[in-house]
C-alpha cells in the first residue's frame, strides 16, 4: 500500500472595493496514516511575539511556588513503596512525584531543576536527558506492579499558552489501560498498515530520501515535520528501532536532547516560546511501532491575545496552519546542523 501525501487546493474568489477580482487558497492536506486532515492558510501576515515571564515569575517562585526547593518535600505527594522507597524518583536535578489531581491510572510530575523560571534557551542536554530518564524510570516501575497498563506517555507543557498552570518547568508522565484518542486512532491505523516495514520506519525512510520535510538524524532519533501538521509547526521525532520505553538507551535520550533542543531554536526564530509535546510510548514487549515524539508550538494573536485555538480546532478537530511545512522543515535543517 505504501505512503501517500495528499493534499487538495480550495479557491476563494471575492472583489474588492474597486471591482477587482481577489483569488485565496486553501490548501487541504490529508495525514498519511490516519487519513485526518488540516488546513494551510496563506497570506495571513501574522507575525508571533514571544511572551516574557520575567516579572511572573518573581511573582509567583519561591516560597508560592510548591515546585522550588522551599516547598518540593513539603508541598508534593509520595508513592507508595512499590513504586520507590524513597517517595519520589531522582535523577541529577530531576525529581519525579505523583500527581495530586492524576488524568490517568498512573500520572507522575517530573520538575527539571530548582530554577523556576527556564527559558526554552537555557534548557540543557543533561537537563533533559535527566528529565526523560525520571520519567523512564517510572515507566518501568509502572510496569513492574501493574501489568494491565498498556498505554504511556511522556508530555510537556511548557508555559501558560500551552495550559501550563505552573510556571516551574515540568513534564507529565502518564499510563493508561485505556488509550487517548490519539493512541487509539495511530495504533489502529499503524497496525493495519501495509507495507516492508512498519509505519514510522516507512515514514523516516521516505521522508529522509524526499527530502521536503526531512530535518535530521542523531544517532537513533530522526526528526521531520508532518506533512499534515496539528499547528504552526509539528515536529514529528521517530526512536528508529526503538520499540518500547525498554529499549531506550541513555544515548538516545542524549541525542533526543540534542534534537528536542535545535526544535526549540527553530521555533523560537518564528517567534514561538510556549509548547506542547509528547512522546508516545508502548510497554507491549511485541509492539511493533517504534517510540515517536510530536511537537506543536502553542501562541496567541494581536492585541486582543487571541487564543491559537477557535471553532475549527477545538469542534470540528480541523488543525490549521499559517506556516508551509516544507518552509518550516527548511528552517529546522539550519538549527539542526549547528
Amino acid at each position: 500500500m505504501g505512503i501517500n501525501f495528499q493534499k487538495k487546493e480550495e479557491w476563494f474568489m471575492f472583489y474588492d472595493k474597486q471591482g477587482n477580482a481577489i483569488e485565496r487558497k486553501t490548501e487541504v492536506r490529508f495525514d498519511p496514516l490516519t487519513g485526518e486532515s488540516s488546513r494551510l492558510i496563506f497570506n495571513p501576515g501574522i507575525t508571533f511575539t514571544p511572551p516574557d515571564y520575567t516579572d511572573m515569575a518573581a511573582e509567583t517562585g519561591g516560597a508560592k511556588c510548591p515546585f522550588c526547593p522551599e516547598n518540593l518535600l513539603k508541598l508534593t505527594p509520595i508513592f507508595p513503596k512499590d513504586i520507590t522507597e524513597q517517595g519520589r524518583i531522582s535523577q541529577g536535578e530531576a525529581v519525579l512525584f505523583p500527581n495530586l489531581f492524576p488524568y490517568s491510572k498512573h500520572n507522575g510530575v517530573v520538575i527539571f531543576s530548582e530554577q523556576h523560571y527556564v527559558r526554552v534557551e537555557e534548557f540543557t542536554q543533561k537537563l533533559i536527558m535527566d528529565a526523560f530518564i525520571a520519567a523512564q524510570n517510572y515507566i518501568q516501575k509502572i510496569a513492574e506492579i501493574d501489568s494491565e497498563v498498556r498505554y504511556v506517555s511522556i508530555n510537556w507543557n511548557y508555559l501558560p499558552y500551552s495550559g501550563g498552570s505552573v510556571l516551574h518547568p515540568h513534564i507529565q508522565v502518564s499510563g493508561s489501560d485505556s488509550p487517548t484518542n490519539y493512541q487509539a486512532l495511530v495504533s489502529q491505523k499503524a497496525d493495519a498498515y501495509k507495507g516492508d516495514n512498519d509505519y514510522f520506519t516507512s515514514l523516516y525512510e521516505i521522508e529522509k530520501s524526499l527530502a521536503e520535510r526531512w530535518i535530521g538524524e542523531k544517532g537513533s532519533v530522526a526528526w521531520m515535520h508532518a506533512f499534515a501538521p496539528k499547528s504552526q509547526n509539528d515536529f514529528v521525532g521517530i526512536f528508529r528501532g526503538k520499540y518500547t520505553i525498554n529499549d531506550i538507551t541513555e544515548q538516545d535520550w542524549a541525542d533526543f536532547a540534542d534534537g528536542l533542543k535545535a526544535m526549540f531554536a527553530t521555533m523560537s526564530e518564528q517567534g514561538f516560546a510556549s509548547f506542547n509535546m509528547a512522546l508516545m510510548a508502548s510497554m507491549d514487549a511485541d509492539s511493533n511501532q517504534p517510540i515517536h515524539v510530536r511537537l506543536i508550538p502553542r501562541f496567541t494573536i494581536g492585541l486582543l491575545g487571541t487564543s491559537d485555538m477557535n471553532f475549527f480546532q477545538a469542534l470540528h478537530q480541523e488543525p490549521l496552519t499559517y506556516k508551509v511545512p516544507e518552509e518550516v522543515a527548511a528552517l529546522a535543517r539550519q538549527h539542526f546542523k549547528e
